[in-house]
């Protein structure tokens, strides 16, 4: 399929952007308060090489990494805990991962700090016992999490809204503060290097989202799909870009419900 091109302004697909935004710090204020965690563990030298570990009350059953969005330029993982609650409440540890924004990093800076991020927590999951680690990721997050689906540590993998073909951006505002290359581009795209062996893959994407971002997650289902590779989509009925996370992350939601049931659907995935 072609990728299609526009404005990529998430913000379009709603009234008040900075509303939800605000709605979203709110409930994340509320499970710092209430939730045991450790705040900022460094993974690096610099301020935002940091992350946030969430850990479960109840029976351990694996551990959740979440990456969050902002088109590599905004957001902070303070923003998004609210995510958390749902995983937290059916045994799964939370970790926010922080990474530098551009244009203080290039992308290629960002995939890089996200990748030892994941080698310092692998080593620290390690002490929780051995239990499933899942890597996740909204918009500029779920790019990420494609991108190091690989690592060693991640047993499967939930990019939520994902830009998985950097191309079209390069016409964008978004691109703008990115600076993207040919040669980044051409290195950073996971759409552009599917690899030999695929962790176990859901892409999710709301059905109210604009087309240029269900485009994106379709484009990249069909490339890994045509590989014979274990992908799955699943969209999410009248979800905007926002909206999803608290549909997805509801303790009924489809990626909460992934998490429960991950090892049969693994085995169906013949992982």
């Amino acid at each position: 399929m072609k990728l299609l091109t526009g404005s990529y302004d998430n913000g379009s697909t709603v009234n008040d952007e900075n509303a939800i935004l605000l709605s979203f710090q709110s409930q994340s204020r509320a499970v710092y308060q209430q939730e045991r965690h450790e705040l900022n563990i460094p993974y690096g030298d610099s301020a935002r090489e940091v992350f946030d570990w969430f850990y479960s009350a109840k029976e351990f059953q694996g551990t959740l990494i979440f990456l969050h969005g902002g088109y590599w330029q905004f957001c902070n993982k303070e923003d998004f805990a609210f995510i958390a609650q749902s995983p937290l409440s059916l045994g799964f540890d939370v970790v926010l991962v922080e990474y530098t924004l551009a244009p203080a990093a290039t992308l290629a800076d960002i995939c890089r700090q996200v990748g030892v991020a994941l080698d310092v927590i692998e080593q620290r999951v390690k002490l929780r016992g051995s239990k499933p680690v899942y890597l996740s990721g909204h918009s500029a997050g779920g790019h990420l999490a494609a991108f190091w689906q690989h690592h060693p540590c991640v047993q499967a993998v939930f990019p939520i809204s994902g830009i998985f073909e950097l191309a079209p951006l390069l016409a964008t505002d978004v691109n703008r503060q990115l600076q993207l290359t040919a040669q980044q581009i051409e290195a950073l795209s996971p759409a552009r290097h599917a690899p030999l062996s695929l962790k176990p893959m859901w892409l999710f994407y709301g059905t109210a989202e604009l087309p240029e971002l269900i485009g994106q997650s379709l484009y990249y289902y069909a490339a890994l799909q045509e590989l014979g590779l274990p992908v799955s989509r699943y969209a999410v009925p009248e979800a905007n870009h926002f909206n999803i996370l608290e549909r997805l992350f509801a303790a009924d939601g489809a990626l909460c419900r992934q998490l429960l049931n991950y090892e049969e659907t693994s085995d169906a995935h013949n992982y």
